[in-house]
């Protein structure tokens, strides 16, 4: 069994990679679990990738690094009922450290995991664009930190999302990247592309991306005050939608949540909306470089496909910013368009949390 661990920043697009490498594995004939990993409690992502059918369970409430039993019993769960041959397991994006808190550990306590064991870090290629030529970026110098950190640890890095950069500026990455970090694997995707997917997959079988050996120098006390500045909140709501009318302000709340959000000084690491009708769902991404006119091209047309009259809205917000605020919005947004209408509603699950301390379960150097 093999343990392919996808880190790297919020909303850099790991958990549709995953997805992606879940479905070209299970074409091939393997079998592949997955554990998803989240600040909160109810998680869209574990949602979604249960929907199309992909053996998932999943570690809440904080990164993989402070919760390393969980984790392991999490493992130890996908391997008595699905016997997989490739577990993925993606952390928190604002979580580093990895390799000492996780991939070290792991193979201390674990003698069922295969080589290569590997660590592929994800980043946003607009981020990452940006932070190589010292422009102006959507977030905190503690909330950067992080951010560096992760690049500093891996070895495989994915500069995923390429395709929403121009032509000039992906051809200038590449360059860039090698000169900022000589030595690492750097490789441009689109993990919308199972082709690309593929070649990501080939690659963490070879040698070169094998898991980094190196435990990196880690302020703690830094690396604590980027986390802090987050604030995680979760819902899940049950709405009754019978007709398109009605169906149209399920809509008009996720444009409403990601507008007036967006619209405020917070900085937006991820907000995600699955909107399911019992038999199909939709998913909706939103992040601080995302146009938010362009991201909802076609939204409208994806929701008059479904076609249920009782609907489950699961939202996660990943925001730096203030979580009394974020909440009240997010909640007022959300009574206020359904009440107006007199549409029927219950709130089935929330969650809030604002990150504190981490601490490892098990942190190993380098000896």
């Amino acid at each position: 069994m093999r343990l392919y661990l996808v880190g790297g920043f919020l909303g850099s697009g790991k958990t549709t990679a995953i997805t992606q490498a879940a479905q070209i594995f299970i074409e091939q004939g393997k079998r592949v679990g997955i554990v998803t990993n989240e600040q909160g409690k109810h998680l869209v992502d574990t949602a979604f990738l249960r929907s199309k059918s992909l053996p998932t369970l999943e570690v809440t409430g904080g990164c993989i690094c402070c919760h390393l039993d969980d984790f392991n019993e999490r493992v130890d769960e996908l391997t008595v009922r699905y016997h997989p041959d490739v577990i993925f397991a993606e952390s928190v994006g604002s979580c580093a450290d990895l390799v000492a808190t996780v991939l070290k550990p792991l193979m201390k306590l674990r003698a069922d995991f295969d080589q290569p064991t590997s660590l592929s870090v994800f980043t946003d290629a607009r981020l990452f664009y940006r932070y190589l030529n010292g422009l102006e970026l959507p977030f905190s110098e503690e909330v950067i930190y992080t951010y560096e950190k992760q690049l500093e640890e891996g070895g495989l890095i994915v500069i995923n999302k390429s395709d929403l950069l121009d032509e000039k500026k992906t051809a200038e990455l590449l360059p860039l990247a090698a000169a900022k970090y000589p030595g690492k694997i750097f490789r441009l995707q689109n993990s919308l592309k199972a082709s690309q997917v593929k070649e990501w997959l080939e690659l963490l079988d070879s040698p070169e991306s094998s898991q980094p050996r190196i435990s990196m120098d880690m302020d703690y006390d830094r690396y604590a005050s980027g986390e802090k500045r987050f604030c995680w909140v979760d819902r899940e709501i049950k709405i009754s939608a019978d007709d398109q009318e009605k169906k149209i302000h399920l809509l008009n709340i996720i444009q409403r949540i990601c507008r007036k959000l967006s619209g405020q000084a917070y900085s937006i690491a991820h907000l995600k909306f699955l909107l399911d009708d019992g038999r199909e769902n939709i998913k909706f991404n939103l992040t601080a470089l995302d146009d938010l006119d362009s991201k909802f091209e076609g939204f409208s047309d994806s929701l008059r496909a479904l076609k249920g009259s009782t609907y489950s809205l699961r939202i996660n917000a990943m925001i730096e910013g203030p979580l009394e605020a974020i909440e009240e919005n997010i909640d007022t947004i959300i009574s206020s368009e359904l009440n107006s209408e007199g549409i029927d509603y219950s709130v089935l699950s929330g969650f809030t949390r604002v990150p504190g301390y981490p601490k490892p379960t098990m942190r190993i150097g380098n000896s």
